[in-house]
């Protein structure tokens, strides 16, 4: 008895001493943690909005990381931060009358429930007067103002419609947009003056894009004509009688008009460029400092061709000045769409453009007076260059320089510059302590900078940099227990392509890695196509990164690379999937998987792949043309066949392989569908049946062509109902990972390691 005394003393001792050293070890991951809400990581800071003397920033954040998120206010100087208004304290929002007959129905699935419940009512289009006193936001549709030291905001409107795209003009007057049009209230008098005139349901005539000039008298706006448009539906099965709304999606017809803001117009003044060619929209508009010249930058010839003008206007017409043309072969595009007018002489601006295969900026300077038979006789010059690219980019308050943030030192991670535009010396702004990778949205006023920094393996805080260096840290988002999950950061690295071109790539590799040894490996392949998840930094895929970190943890060598296709790697790499949608981004991901089987002991037959959108059509493409390689493979939200997600996005379609009726070929040699009879191994497809983006069409489509194929045991399928493109509920989340980690740790069984 006494020794079985003694062994339990021993063992409760063992015991107290494990416990007493957890916090020395990580904490164990699972999928549970991992999709919860409130997230282990925290929730980062959003719509933070800077004010124009540089001094406050206001945002949404919600300190429990739950719903709704409250209004904070932060001093830039990292002087003060508080908690200004909680929107349950401005508006509740209106509880649906319920019949009682129908109130005893609900047993089953109740789709108003808590979750949709505390995400509505909430703050939105946060906006500061120019004189940094008070801000602006939408709230239950209608308009508020609160002015600094307030705790009670005042309310502008109370409408049925609701208003949204407001903004301050001046002090007093703010303009937005109601039942579709552009007005302007005068918050001192209340005077509403509605300045556009076109919008019309019936005709699917919509106006937006409202641009101010910097004074507030004059505006420019886009009327966009969708009537060549068609109805798509998404039926939606949870409430008691199935809906199915329709959403228009397809090319529209845009035009461009000005018109004053003291409604001093009868008519507003449409602007008149050159017809254009194919399918055209706007790509930027902008007003010269002394709002007399509006800036247009048009692409038309379906992509291929980009025009900027100069247009100047009297009380009824206007004329246009070519300024600039550019051509691309494949498409026009680029990480951003830069146009910034100098602030201080109205005789410049300044562009970006990967004319030269990176986006960088070029500078222009015009004289109106040489403005002659549609030609503006612009000087334009290239200010910044290099196998690097400009992401962002400001002037400063006085017009002397230009603020950028660019991929210079490396793809990995951004930094800031002010650039003289008269030398073109460039003086590095140094982050500091915020080193890492930034927002491609920062904000500057007045002589500072704000914005959301991170790196790999810990979340987003925010950061403000004055022109001098200094910086200050302004929030502190992250709880205290995240540490004790102790994520270890993967390996950056470049893996040379079969076409010698290099593959950014991270690799997560097992404690106690050896090459001795042989694994399986995951695949995650990013969403968007044009999108970067090789970087230092924490983004909207920290699930994701967090569920890499476990399956590493289990045993798993984990890949990521940045693919033909993604963002960050200048023109060549972003086109060279023109004309065929898997397959030089899909012989990428052949290429990695050769090199990790050569030099990471990785075993060819237990690799598996998973992603989300793009990443799950490039997932189906993988298990279906390299069954040799892939044994496995989780397609969330995937696109199947291309000509539909033409008729949801043809702009982002069109782009990469064109009209589907004039390129058939292109279309079926990139969808998933067309190598269903090649599917022998296991596909897992998990779709939200609500996806207004990637319908679940795609994903039944492929279902039915698998059932009529005899493939029915190689694939499993699962619908949300309740999800959209980007999921939002927990339960689902953690469903579908559960569901991946299962197909993983049956079909790559990491416990039967060779030795």
């Amino acid at each position: 008895m006494n020794q079985l005394k003694n062994s339990f003393r021993i063992k409760a001792v063992v015991l107290l001493l494990a416990l007493l050293a957890a916090p020395l070890f990580a904490q164990q991951l699972t999928v549970k943690e991992i999709m919860a809400e409130p997230s282990i990581a925290g929730m980062r800071i959003q719509s933070e909005q800077l004010s124009p003397d540089g001094k406050k920033v206001v945002f949404l954040w919600n300190a429990e990381g739950k719903q709704p998120l409250d209004l904070y206010l932060a001093a830039t100087d990292g002087s003060g931060l508080e908690k200004w208004l909680s929107p349950r304290e401005i508006h509740k929002p209106k509880e649906e009358e319920q019949k009682e007959e129908d109130a005893n129905l609900e047993y089953g699935v109740v789709v108003n429930d808590e979750f949709e419940k505390v995400r509505r009512g909430q703050f939105g289009n946060l906006r500061w007067s120019p004189d940094s006193s008070k801000v602006l936001f939408t709230i239950g549709g209608d308009l508020y103002v609160i002015g600094l030291g307030e705790t009670k905001p005042k309310r502008i409107t109370k409408t049925e419609s609701g208003e949204f795209a407001a903004q301050f003009l001046d002090n007093d007057r703010i303009i937005f947009q109601q039942s579709g049009n552009i007005f302007v209230i005068d918050t001192k008098d209340a005077t509403l003056v509605q300045l556009s005139k076109e919008a019309n349901s019936q005709k699917q005539i919509s106006v937006g894009g409202a641009n101010p000039s910097e004074d507030g008298s004059v505006i420019a706006y886009v009327t966009s004509d969708g009537s060549k448009q068609r109805s798509l539906y998404v039926p939606n099965y949870l409430p008691y009688y199935t809906a199915a709304p329709a959403i228009r999606r397809g090319w529209s017809t845009q035009e461009l008009f000005i018109a004053k803001t003291d409604g001093s117009l009868d008519e507003s003044i449409k602007v008149e460029l050159p017809k254009p060619e194919g399918e055209s929209y706007f790509y930027g508009i902008e007003w010269t400092s002394d709002n007399k010249v509006l800036i247009v930058d048009r692409v038309d010839k379906t992509h291929k061709r980009r025009q900027i003008y100069a247009v100047t206007y009297g009380e009824k017409e206007s004329s246009a000045y070519l300024v600039h043309e550019e051509t691309d072969d494949k498409w026009i595009g680029g990480p951003s769409r830069i146009l910034e007018a100098s602030p201080s002489d109205p005789s410049k601006f300044f562009f970006g453009s990967e004319k030269d295969g990176w986006h960088h900026l070029y500078l222009v300077g015009f004289n109106s007076s040489k403005f002659k038979e549609g030609k503006a006789n612009a000087d334009v010059s290239q200010l910044t260059n290099g196998a690097w690219q400009v992401e962002w980019a400001e002037w400063t308050a006085d017009g002397r320089q230009i603020a950028l943030m660019s991929t210079e030192e490396s793809p990995r991670w951004r930094e800031f510059y002010l650039v003289d535009p008269g030398s073109g010396k460039k003086t590095k702004v140094g982050a500091g302590p915020a080193a890492g990778m930034m927002k491609n949205s920062p904000q500057m006023e007045s002589g500072r900078f704000v914005f959301e920094a991170s790196n790999v393996v810990t979340p987003g805080e925010l950061y403000s940099i004055d022109v001098s260096g200094e910086v200050r840290k302004l929030t502190s988002t992250i709880p205290d227990d995240f540490t004790l999950y102790k994520f270890k950061s993967p390996s950056f690295t470049e893996i040379r392509a079969s076409d010698g071109k290099m593959i950014p790539a991270k690799i997560y590799l097992p404690d106690g890695f050896s090459k001795s040894r042989k694994y399986p490996m995951a695949i995650f392949v990013h969403g968007a196509g044009y999108l970067q998840n090789v970087i230092n930094g924490w983004n909207n895929y920290y699930r994701e990164f967090m569920f890499n970190e476990m399956l590493r943890r289990k045993g798993y060598v984990v890949l990521d690379i940045d693919y033909r296709g993604s963002a960050g790697y200048g023109r060549d790499w972003r086109t060279d999937v023109y004309d065929f949608l898997g397959g030089k981004d899909y012989t990428d991901h052949i290429d990695a998987i050769d090199h990790m089987v050569r030099e990471y002991s990785v075993d060819v037959n237990r690799i598996g792949t998973y992603g989300g959108s793009y990443g799950g059509f490039m997932a189906a493409m993988l298990v279906m043309r390299s069954p040799d390689k892939i044994a496995a493979a989780a397609a969330l939200r995937p696109v199947m066949d291309w000509k539909n997600y033409y008729a949801t996005n043809p702009f982002y379609t069109s782009q990469r392989l064109g009209d589907p009726k004039k390129n058939p070929e292109a279309y079926k040699r990139s969808s998933p569908i067309s190598y269903a009879d090649q599917l022998r191994k296991k596909l897992l497809i998990l779709h939200g049946l609500v996806d207004s983006n990637v319908h679940a069409q795609d994903s039944i489509q492929l279902v039915e062509q698998l059932i009529r194929l005899d493939k029915t045991e190689h694939f499993d399928l699962m619908l949300y109902p309740a999800e959209n493109h980007g999921f939002e509920r927990p339960a689902s989340w953690e469903d579908e990972y559960e569901r991946i980690l299962a197909l993983f740790e049956k079909e790559l069984n990491p416990q039967a390691r060779a030795q």
